[in-house]
């Protein structure tokens, strides 16, 4: 395994194949994906720890499904990753989606555990107002 340190954003690489990049849900992290690893030999699994979120740093600003989503598009921009299947769970389905509409040139696939359409009322207003710069 590889660990990086993305604009902040801390992202953890292994394996070999077709990309699949896994996007995790509001309170989660990347260990959300670590008992799917072994299913996912043949692959190249990238796991990341959206801002304010598991080890990646304090986040500054607002957060929010957008900044989520861009995050992730720079991640892969930055390993190379130019086209993947997508696992996402809870809040990290909506991440998946928006990706998907998007940049539909960059999922091969979505496998979404959990899906929602939009983050509940609570989880909405933490998204919009009281998350500057708090994990």
């Amino acid at each position: 395994m590889t660990f990086h340190l993305i604009d902040r954003v801390a992202v953890e690489e292994e394996g070999e194949g077709p990309a699949v990049v896994c996007v995790h849900g509001l309170g989660g992290s990347s260990n959300t994906f670590t008992a799917l690893i072994p299913a996912l030999t043949r692959h190249r699994v990238v796991r990341i720890d959206l801002p304010g979120s598991g080890r990646s740093q304090r986040a500054d600003g607002l957060l929010s499904i957008t900044r989520f989503a861009e995050t992730v598009r720079e991640v892969c921009a930055r390993l190379k990753v130019t086209r993947a299947h997508w696992i996402g769970h809870s809040m990290g389905t909506i991440v998946c989606q928006h990706l998907a509409a998007e940049q539909p040139g960059l999922v091969s696939s979505l496998a979404l555990f959990g899906p929602l359409m939009a983050p509940p009322d609570a989880a909405r207003t933490g998204l919009q107002s009281g998350c500057q710069g708090t994990r």
